[in-house]
């Protein structure tokens, strides 16, 4: 076996590896919510419940996104920034505590994935995105929702951060633009 073709292995077999990490990861996430979400009939927490199982879809579209090479740098480091949030065992709500503890984690990943929507053709996104739902109408529904049930300053602190490295403006932060 020559030196390229070895090195071609390799490098397919730590792509591997980290796929099955990555498939790891977003299968413990789904299985966190599950195991953590009350059986409910609060129509509210119903909306909710949906939401957050699209946690792990969100992290596979993300990671997906990251690795693509028509995706610009500044915008590999909001999905880079969006991943470690999610890894991270320090949360703004910490993800022990039931339901409440990944709402963090979802308006994060939103707002970082609606401000890329807004930034990059929507081909790119959706051509990594495996989810079973509209990906840009759900990103609006969440949205709405997120303003709807959660306090204002919550939202404003989150957008603050985003703020704060540079990704995000108020141009940006209108939901209704396309």
């Amino acid at each position: 076996m020559n030196i390229k073709t070895e090195k071609l292995e390799n490098k397919a077999s730590n792509i591997i590896s980290a796929e099955k990490k990555i498939f790891s990861a977003y299968d413990k996430m789904r299985m966190r919510i599950i195991d953590t979400f009350p059986k409910a009939k609060n129509s509210n927490l119903f909306d909710l419940k949906d939401f957050l199982f699209l946690l792990p879809d969100f992290f596979m579209l993300v990671t997906r996104v990251l690795v693509d090479i028509r995706i610009k740098k500044k915008h590999k480091i909001i999905l880079s920034c969006i991943i470690g949030y999610l890894v991270m065992p320090i949360d703004l709500i910490p993800d022990f505590i039931p339901i409440i503890g990944y709402i963090d984690d979802l308006v994060i990943t939103v707002l970082g994935l609606d401000l890329l929507l807004k930034e990059i053709d929507h081909e790119i996104i959706l051509s990594n995105w495996s989810g079973k739902v509209d990906l840009i109408e759900t990103i609006r529904k969440i949205e709405t929702n997120l303003e709807k049930h959660l306090k204002a300053p919550f939202l404003k602190n989150i957008k603050a951060i985003f703020k704060t490295f540079g990704v995000y403006s108020e141009r940006n932060s209108n939901s209704n633009e396309e």
